[in-house]
C-alpha cells in the first residue's frame, strides 16, 4: 500500500508555503528600496552569456564543456544544449527525462531508479559536474538521476572526449551546469502534482548578502513523492543545493558550496522474457519483487572554486570537489530462471548490496589570448588529478530463490537473512596534462591542435595482482574549422580516447587499453544573432584492441585459464542532425534525428551489432508557440514527438527484441503576470504499450511509461 497521498501533498504545500515569506526576505534583504520584482528576466555581474535560466530560449550559442566559455562554432564536434527553459516546458524533473528527449542520447535503463547513457552507440562512462569528471555507468547499485532543480543547462557533446576527461569510452560526454549565484535578486516556489500520486515542491532563491553584491548565494531545496504505473514501486526525495560566491576583487572570485540528494524508494528489475526470448504479454503493473524491497540512495557533492579573470580576456581557474555516492539496496526480484510454454513459475534471487563510490578530483588551468604574426589565438593549459575509490558489500539470501507465478506474484515472502561479503576496495587514480590552441589561420579558418598526457593507475587493498599502471598515455586532438560565411561554419576534427582493460592475458598481465578515434565532418549554423542554431554532422568511430578470448590455446597449470587478448575491433559510424531555437517570433522549437549503425568488424561477433540497444533510427521534436509577444504573461501551447527504430538484446541464439515506437507530448501553458504561471504536461498520449528496455541474458525487460500528467504551478518574486 502507498503512504498516504493526503499526507505527502501536506508536505508539499507546507514546504512551499511556509517557505515563500522567508525566500521573499531574502531576495530582497540586501536591495530592499531599489529591486525592480516585477522584471522576471534577472541580469547581473553572478550570470554568465553561457547561462540559459532567463533566457526564456531552447538553445543557447555559448557552451563551458570544454574548460572555458566557447561558441558551439569553435568547437569541431557535434555539442548540444538542454537549456532551462527546455526543462521547464517539458517537466524534466530528473536528468534522465531531459536527456530522453535529444535525439542520439540512448537512456539505458537497469531498474526503477538506476539508469546510464549512450552516445553514438558506446555507453557514457564519464560526466562531467561544472566541467569536474565523475564516473557514470555503474549498475543497478547507482544512484538515481540528479534532480534538474539545481541546474541552468545541460551540455551533451557527442564523440571521444578524451582531451575534458582523460580515460573513457568513445561516446562523448554531458555536462551538468549548476545555477549560479545573483547580484540580483529572485526567488520562486513551485508545486506540482501527477499521475499515480506525485507530488513535487521547490523552492529557489539567490541574491546578494551585503550592500555592496560582493557576496552573494543561492539555495534550491526540492521535495519529491513519486509514485508510479507498477505496483508497490514508488520514490521518495529531497534535494539541497546551496553555493555563496565572493568578489574577492572585482576580476577574482572565490565560490564554495554543496548539493545532496536523498531517496529512498523501491527498486524494480523489470520482467522475464520467455526461455526463447519472446517478450510476455503482462500486465504494466505487475511486481515480481517483495514489499520489503528497498533502495536507500545518498548523493553528496562539495566544491569550492577560484577563477581570476584578466584584463585582456584571459582567465585562471582552480576547481576542486568530492562527490560522494551511497546505495543501500535489498532486492527480491533478480530472474534466477526464465518461463516456458506452460510454465509461469520462475525462481527468483533475493539479494543486497551496499556500494559507496568516492569521485575526488582537482582541475587547474588557464586560459589566454596571445597575438603571434598579427593574429590573435588561444591557449588554454592545465593540470589534473582524479581519484576514485569503489567499495561493494554483497551478498545472497540464505533462504535460497523464491518461486513466482509471473501473472499471480505473491509480494508477501519473508524477508530473509543475508550473507553479506565485503569485497576488496578499488581505487583508481588519474592525472594529467593537457594543453590546446585554438590558431586563427586566416580570418576564416581556425587550426584548433591539442593533447593530453595521461599516467592512469588501479590499486586493490587486498590482492596486489589485479594491480595495473598506465604511463605517458597521449590523446591527441586536431580539428579545422572554415567560416563559409557569417552565419555558416564548416568543420572536420579528429579525436582518441583511452579505456584502461581489467582483463589479463596468458601470463596474467594486464592487456594494454582500448582505444577509439574519430573523425567527424560537419556544418554548423547560427542565425538571428544566436537564437537560432543548427548543426549537421558525419562521424565515424572506430573502436581497437578490445579484449577477446583467446582460443585453440591450453594454458599450463601456472597460466591464466581465461586468457584473453588486445584483437577486438568495432566500428560506429552515422548522421546526426540538430535544430533548436527560435525561427519565428513566439515559436521555439528543438529537433533532432539520428542515424547510428554499430558493429563489430571480427572475431565470433563479426557484424553484429556492437550496440543492439541504440535504436538505428532516432527522431525527436518539441515546439512551442505563445500567442502574446510579451512572454511574460499569456497562453502558450508545445508538442512533441520521439520516435526510435527497434531495439534488441541477444544472448547466444536466443534474441529479445521490441519494434520501433513514436510517443507523443503535449503542453499548454498561461502565465497571469510576471510572478505566476501555471503548466500542465502529458506525455505518451495515445497510452503506447511498449518496452523501453530489453534483455535477453537477465530479467531486465522494462515497460515505456504509460500515459501520464503532471500539473506544476510557479510563483517568482
Amino acid at each position: 500500500m502507498r503512504r498516504s497521498s493526503f499526507r505527502h501533498l501536506l508536505a508539499v504545500a507546507t514546504l512551499v508555503g511556509t517557505s515563500a515569506p522567508l525566500f521573499v526576505v531574502f531576495a530582497n534583504s540586501a536591495h530592499a528600496q531599489d529591486a525592480q520584482l516585477d522584471e522576471v528576466e534577472i541580469t547581473g555581474e553572478g550570470f554568465k552569456d553561457a547561462s540559459t535560466e532567463y533566457s526564456g530560449a531552447y538553445t543557447s550559442n555559448r557552451v563551458t564543456i570544454g574548460r572555458g566559455e566557447r561558441s558551439l562554432r569553435d568547437i569541431p564536434q557535434s555539442v548540444g544544449v538542454i537549456t532551462r527553459e527546455q526543462m521547464n516546458d517539458q517537466a524534466s524533473q530528473s536528468i534522465d527525462d531531459a536527456l530522453g528527449t535529444m535525439a542520439g542520447v540512448t537512456v539505458n535503463q537497469f531498474n526503477t531508479n538506476a539508469k546510464s547513457y549512450s552516445i553514438r552507440g558506446f555507453r557514457v562512462s564519464t560526466m562531467l559536474l561544472d566541467g569536474s569528471p565523475y564516473r557514470a555507468d555503474v549498475g543497478y547499485t547507482d544512484t538515481g538521476a540528479f534532480d534538474t532543480a539545481i541546474f541552468d543547462r545541460i551540455e551533451v557533446l557527442r564523440g571521444p572526449s578524451g582531451m575534458l576527461q582523460g580515460a573513457g569510452e568513445p561516446s562523448g560526454t554531458i555536462n551538468l551546469v549548476r545555477k549560479r549565484a545573483s547580484t540580483t535578486p529572485g526567488a520562486s516556489v513551485a508545486a506540482a502534482a501527477g499521475s499515480w500520486d506525485t507530488y513535487r515542491g521547490e523552492v529557489d532563491a539567490t541574491g546578494p548578502l551585503d550592500d555592496s553584491g560582493r557576496l552573494r548565494g543561492r539555495f534550491v531545496a526540492v521535495y519529491e513523492d513519486r509514485g508510479s504505473y507498477i505496483d508497490y514501486v514508488e520514490n521518495e526525495k529531497t534535494v539541497i543545493y546551496g553555493t555563496l560566491e565572493y568578489d574577492i576583487t572585482p576580476d577574482t572570485t572565490f565560490s564554495v558550496g554543496l548539493m545532496q540528494q536523498n531517496g529512498n524508494g523501491t527498486p524494480n528489475l523489470g520482467l522475464p522474457a520467455r526461455d526463447d526470448g519472446k517478450l510476455l504479454d503482462l500486465d504494466r503493473e505487475i511486481f515480481l519483487g517483495s514489499k520489503w524491497d528497498n533502495k536507500d540512495e545518498l548523493f553528496q557533492r562539495y566544491f569550492a572554486e577560484l577563477e581570476h579573470r584578466f584584463a585582456n580576456g584571459g582567465s585562471f581557474h582552480i576547481k576542486a570537489n568530492t562527490m560522494e555516492r551511497y546505495t543501500d539496496i535489498k532486492q527480491s526480484s533478480a530472474g534466477n530462471s526464465q518461463p516456458s510454454v506452460g510454465n509461469n513459475v520462475i525462481d527468483m534471487f533475493p539479494w543486497r548490496s551496499k556500494h559507496t563510490l568516492r569521485d575526488s578530483s582537482l582541475d587547474v588551468y588557464t586560459s589566454q589570448p596571445v597575438n603571434w604574426f598579427g593574429r590573435e589565438h588561444r591557449v588554454l593549459v592545465g593540470a589534473s588529478h582524479q581519484i576514485g575509490k569503489t567499495q561493494l558489500d554483497w551478498g545472497g539470501g540464505t533462504s535460497g530463490t523464491i518461486p513466482q507465478d509471473i501473472f499471480n506474484p505473491d509480494p508477501n515472502t519473508p524477508e530473509p537473512a543475508f550473507s553479506i561479503s565485503h569485497l576488496p576496495t578499488t581505487t583508481t587514480t588519474q592525472t594529467g596534462l593537457y594543453a590546446q590552441g585554438d590558431f586563427s589561420v586566416t580570418d576564416r579558418t581556425t587550426l584548433v591542435l591539442g593533447g593530453r598526457f595521461n599516467w592512469w593507475e588501479s590499486r586493490n587493498n587486498r590482492d596486489a595482482s589485479g594491480d595495473f599502471e598506465i604511463d605517458n598515455e597521449f590523446t591527441p586532438y586536431v580539428g579545422v574549422l572554415y567560416d563559409i560565411t557569417e552565419e555558416l561554419t564548416a568543420y572536420t576534427s579528429y579525436t582518441t580516447i583511452f579505456q584502461p582493460q581489467s582483463d589479463q592475458d596468458i601470463n596474467f598481465r594486464p592487456l594494454e587499453p582500448r582505444t577509439g578515434d574519430q573523425i567527424e565532418v560537419g556544418l554548423k549554423g547560427e542565425y538571428f544573432e544566436g537564437d537560432l542554431n543548427w548543426e549537421a554532422a558525419l562521424f565515424q568511430i572506430n573502436d581497437k584492441d578490445r579484449a577477446v578470448d583467446v582460443t585453440g590455446v591450453t594454458p599450463t597449470p601456472d597460466q591464466n585459464p581465461w586468457p584473453m587478448a588486445n584483437a577486438g575491433k568495432a566500428r560506429s559510424e552515422g548522421v546526426e542532425l540538430s535544430v533548436s531555437g527560435r525561427p519565428l517570433d513566439r515559436l521555439d522549437i528543438t529537433a533532432g534525428y539520428a542515424y547510428i549503425d554499430t558493429e563489430f568488424l571480427n572475431g565470433a561477433q563479426d557484424g553484429l551489432r556492437l550496440s543492439p540497444d541504440t535504436p538505428e533510427h532516432n527522431f525527436a521534436l518539441w515546439a512551442r508557440y505563445r500567442f502574446s509577444d510579451n512572454r511574460l504573461q499569456g497562453w502558450r501551447i508545445g508538442a512533441g514527438v520521439n520516435a526510435q527504430s527497434s531495439i534488441y538484446s541477444q544472448d547466444g541464439a536466443i534474441k529479445t527484441e521490441e519494434g520501433g515506437v513514436a510517443l507523443l507530448s503535449a503542453m499548454v501553458g498561461y502565465r497571469l503576470n510576471a510572478h505566476f504561471d501555471v503548466t500542465l504536461k502529458g506525455n505518451n498520449l495515445t497510452d503506447k504499450e511498449y518496452y523501453s528496455a530489453v534483455s535477453a541474458w537477465s530479467r531486465q525487460n522494462h515497460y515505456g511509461d504509460p500515459r501520464n500528467y503532471m500539473l506544476t504551478m510557479r510563483y517568482t518574486y
